[in-house]
C-alpha cells in the first residue's frame, strides 16, 4: 500500500514536471519593442507586446526588433553620375520595421534584402545628378534617394526614418579638382575686389 502511494506520487510529480516543461517550451512572450512570428503547422501569427502559445516541435519562432536601426550603405563599385564621372558613395539609412501586421509579415521574409534595395535606389538617383550638385547639395540628393526608396522599402515592411550621404569620392580626383577650381576662382575674385 505504501509502495503504491509512493508510486502514485512519483507518477503525478513526473506528469506535472512534463506538463511544466511543455508549457515552458510552448509559452512565448514578445516585449513592446519586439515582434515574434510563430509559424509552422499551417499557421502564422505575430505577437507584439503580448504572450502566446506555440506547439513545440511543430512551430518555430522568429524575433524581429521594432526599434530603429542603422544600415551603412557603401557602393560596391563606382556609380556613374549624370556626366559619367564614376564616384563611390557611402550613405547611412535609419530604418524601422513597420508594426502593421500585414507589412510586418513581409519584413520577416525580406529583412535580408533591404541593403540591396537601398543600394539600388542610391545608384539610381546618383546616376541622375551632376557631380557639382552632389558636392553642393548632399542633403538634397539624400532626400531624393529617400523619396525614391520609401515605396520600395514599404513593400518590404520597413519604414525609412531618414537617409544621409556621409561621403563620396572618386579615383580620378574630379571632386578634389572641383575644390581647387573653386579656390582659384575665389582667389581671383578676391584679387579683383582688392584691385577695385
Amino acid at each position: 500500500m505504501i509502495l503504491s502511494v509512493a508510486g502514485i506520487i512519483i507518477g503525478v510529480v513526473a506528469i506535472v514536471a512534463v506538463i511544466a516543461i511543455l508549457f515552458a517550451m510552448s509559452y512565448v512572450k514578445a516585449g513592446p519593442d519586439t515582434a515574434i512570428m510563430v509559424s509552422g503547422a499551417g499557421k502564422k501569427k505575430i505577437l507584439i507586446g503580448r504572450a502566446g502559445i506555440r506547439i513545440p516541435f511543430l512551430q518555430r519562432t522568429d524575433k524581429l526588433s521594432l526599434k530603429a536601426f542603422q544600415v551603412d550603405i557603401k557602393t560596391e563599385e563606382a556609380i556613374p553620375t549624370k556626366e559619367f564621372i564614376n564616384i563611390n558613395v557611402d550613405g547611412v539609412a535609419n530604418l524601422k520595421v513597420s508594426s502593421d501586421p500585414e507589412l510586418l509579415a513581409k519584413a520577416f521574409e525580406s529583412i535580408l534584402n533591404m541593403e540591396q534595395v537601398l543600394q539600388g535606389n542610391m545608384r539610381e538617383i546618383v546616376g541622375t545628378v551632376e557631380i557639382k550638385e552632389l558636392v553642393r547639395d548632399r542633403q538634397g540628393v539624400a532626400n531624393k534617394v529617400k523619396e525614391n526608396v520609401v515605396p520600395d522599402m514599404a513593400k518590404l515592411g520597413i519604414e525609412v526614418v531618414n537617409f544621409n550621404i556621409q561621403s563620396f569620392s572618386d579615383d580620378n580626383k574630379v571632386i578634389e579638382n572641383l575644390g581647387i577650381d573653386n579656390i582659384s576662382q575665389i582667389s581671383k575674385d578676391a584679387a579683383i575686389a582688392r584691385a577695385n
